[in-house]
């Protein structure tokens, strides 16, 4: 669309530059203002097609505008989620090393009673020993204290009854039955408190030595919950870090799914704000051509009106546009530099700066250097009929300006294709059979163009 139109610009830009008029067929102004209408109608054509189109985009943006919004929305959604996991990682990490920390407490609490297992293993063993010990002297106190009283027994110093106590294990039956032999007593004291002695230790170590295994016993059970609560902190730690960093890598993977479609909405937007920008240009050019179609118009219209004040009908006689009356090259075939073609004007030579009048009144339609022409100009005298005037060293006229017969309006010269000074005069005609011609009159390569010498005196 934009390159049709970028064409259409360019169409009426060479359409303005050349006034409508090319060198093969001179337009009159009724032409021109018909050429003229006809495009401010195409370009209002596109000027709406263009404003529906603007206004399609602009519905594009609001749209894209919305779907923008509900994806940022959605985005801080998802930033939000991603800063809670992120909070929640990072609190699980905490949590994991702390549970790290416990764990290492409990490792360093089984190696504690693993230490303390062994040194009480080490105690055990020694009480074991010396207990064994003590019984071996309470065993050896007993023996000494029996052969004692057998000895006292044969000396006669313990009667027959004391000595049956000797076997006795209780200490305290032993020493009441002793109590009466005041014989013995004395010799006797040292080695029953030895015997007091050793029972009082083999309790002691007996008592510490059950208190040991007990303790044993806890501590063995106390290693055995140190190593599950450890076994058990191991695994719920690694299991929450898991589940914590699976639920911030899903909330990533949300969030660059949402930066992607909000990457595309941009995209649109720009690709639909690019183009209501080229639309806006392109209106804004298309009324600036509307607006110099409007004043050409204008000005083609008082062309057409100043026209009309000069009769509005083709004149019916010319004067001579230069002073003489000898032609050159006449309005017939011909063969220039190797090429024959229709040769539809005639040229009258002069000398340069020779003044060359307009044939009759009308109104300057062209004025400048114009091809293979020269310098040109055209006149339009009404009624359909352009007279052209090709090769001048000098235009004397401007575009628009309304001219009388015989009013200078260029110099002869040898611009463009010239093999000298010479004027190149044509006479175009819209309607070529109003004219009475007993001459050859019109162009036979059909380019409008009329033999001269219908309407010049001769």
């Amino acid at each position: 669309m934009i390159k049709k139109l970028f064409s259409i610009s360019i169409l009426f830009f060479i359409f303005i530059q050349t006034v409508f008029v090319d060198h093969s067929f001179a337009i009159t102004a009724e032409e021109r203002l018909e050429e003229v209408e006809k495009q401010l109608i195409a370009i209002a054509n596109q000027i709406k097609q263009y404003e529906g189109e603007k206004t399609d985009l602009e519905k594009a943006i609001l749209a894209n505008d919305s779907s923008l919004k509900k994806v940022n929305d959605e985005l801080a959604e998802v930033q939000r989620r991603l800063a809670a996991a992120e909070l929640a990682l990072e609190k699980a990490l905490e949590g994991y090393d702390e549970s790290l920390n416990n764990l290492a407490a409990v490792q360093q609490n089984i190696v504690n009673e693993q230490v303390l297992l062994g040194t009480t293993k080490n105690e055990i063993m020694k009480v074991k020993d010396e207990l064994f010990e003590t019984q071996k002297n309470l065993n050896s106190a007993k023996d000494e204290l029996q052969d004692k009283a057998v000895d006292m027994y044969i000396n006669g110093v313990m009667s027959p009854a004391t000595a049956l106590f000797i076997n006795l294990n209780d200490l305290s039956d032993f020493l009441a039955a002793l109590g009466y032999a005041s014989a013995i007593v004395n010799t006797a004291y040292e080695i029953i408190e030895s015997l007091n002695s050793f029972e009082s230790l083999s309790e002691t170590q007996t008592e510490f030595l059950s208190e040991r295994e007990k303790e044993r016993e806890e501590i063995i059970n106390s290693l055995q919950v140190e190593e599950e609560k450890k076994n058990q902190i191991s695994i719920e730690a690694e299991e929450y870090a898991e589940e914590v960093e699976e639920s911030k890598n899903r909330v990533e993977r949300e969030k660059r799914q949402v930066e992607n479609k909000k990457a595309a909405v941009l995209a649109e937007r720009k690709k639909a704000q690019n183009l209501l920008t080229q639309a806006n240009n392109q209106l804004a050019k298309l009324d600036a051509e509307h607006a110099n179609l409007e004043k050409l118009e204008d000005a083609i219209q008082a062309d057409i009106n100043r026209l009309s004040t000069l009769g509005g009908v083709a004149p019916n006689k010319l004067t001579w546009p230069v002073t003489g009356s000898y032609v050159s090259s006449g309005y017939k075939w011909r063969r220039f530099r190797g090429t024959t073609s229709f040769h539809g004007a005639i040229d009258i030579p002069g000398r340069t700066g020779t003044p060359i009048k307009a044939a009759a009144g009308g109104v300057v339609i062209l004025a400048r250097y114009y091809g293979l022409a020269g310098r040109t100009v055209f006149i339009d005298h009404g009624g359909g009929m352009t007279t052209l005037y090709f090769h001048m060293n000098e235009i004397r006229a401007s575009v628009g300006q309304t001219v009388i017969t015989g009013d200078v309006i260029g110099t002869v010269g040898t611009t463009g294709r010239s093999t000298g000074p010479h004027l190149h005069f044509e006479v175009r005609l819209k309607n070529p059979s109003s004219v009475n011609c007993s001459l050859p009159y019109l162009d036979p390569t059909s380019r409008g163009r009329m033999n001269p010498y219908c309407f010049l005196d001769r």
